[in-house]
């Protein structure tokens, strides 16, 4: 079983997320000092997005001051759930791009180019297979009172039936090896979640899909919220993708973990 996503548990844990640079890490691991990662996401059937939380460390990263200072001077957020609470308030500040998924992904063109300054490069992307690179093609956000609000960088024609589901970017190769025996160290981790005490939990349970030496590459996530997301019939509230690392006890450790909460924790 699967201890699902808290904020308070997360800080207890000492996960971290993207730092306040673009291209700092925050991961406790000299093998990837100075690597940045992200994590991955397919939002809905028509967007594969690097994916960036927003509003969720203790200062503020450079993607959620670009969004607070253009957001101040355009209300973007308060036209947005006004809109939202009240039907008869048309919608303004934003282009609705996508609702076939669990977010109403919405563009900014003043917004996107801003934030397409700080990732328009090319970053290796990580399936559970395999990777290729790609470069981000735009840039959307999803804004929710309740659930982890978002800022997605699209990317198009990543190759699944080669690579497999995608899962994680950075922008430096990592010389990840896809093996299949990991069993055991799937057991320790899951363990390791199912230690912490938390208020809401799932069944999912988290899989290793690679490693580097005594670092492993995990995602907790079934895939399946992508297409039919509802409280009735989800069972994936939680997805996330994390980095662990094998000590010489034989203990793990996370060295970077990031989460999405769709269940919308802030609203219950």
């Amino acid at each position: 079983m699967r201890s699902l996503y808290l904020l308070s548990a997360l800080i207890l844990l000492g996960i971290v997320y993207p730092d306040q640079q673009a291209k700092a890490t925050g991961i406790d691991d000299k093998t990837l000092k100075n690597t940045s990662v992200y994590s991955v996401y397919e939002l809905s059937s028509k967007t594969t997005a690097i994916v960036i939380n927003y509003a969720e460390t203790d200062s503020a990263t450079v993607f959620d001051k670009i969004f607070d200072r253009i957001e101040e001077q355009d209300s973007i957020k308060a036209n947005w759930f006004y809109s939202q609470f009240d039907e008869s308030i048309p919608v303004r500040g934003v282009e609705i791009v996508d609702t076939t998924g669990v977010y109403s992904l919405l563009y900014n063109k003043k917004v996107e180019s801003e934030m397409m300054s700080q990732m328009n490069k090319e970053f290796y992307i990580y399936g559970t297979k395999g990777f290729e690179v790609l470069k981000p093609e735009k840039f959307v956000f999803g804004l929710d009172e309740c659930k982890t609000n978002i800022f997605a960088f699209t990317i198009d024609k990543f190759d699944s039936n080669k690579n497999g589901t995608p899962i994680l970017a950075s922008d430096k190769k990592i010389e990840v090896v896809f093996g299949r025996n990991y069993q055991g160290i799937e057991r320790k981790i899951n363990d390791y979640y199912n230690s912490i005490e938390a208020d809401y939990r799932d069944n999912t349970p988290t899989k290793v899909y690679a490693n580097v030496g005594n670092l492993y590459f995990v995602y907790t996530d079934d895939f399946k919220w992508r297409d039919t997301f509802s409280f009735d019939n989800t069972e994936c509230f939680f997805p996330s993708r994390a980095i662990f690392r094998l000590e010489k006890d034989g203990t793990v450790k996370p060295i970077w973990e990031d989460g999405l909460d769709l269940f919308g924790i802030p609203c219950d």
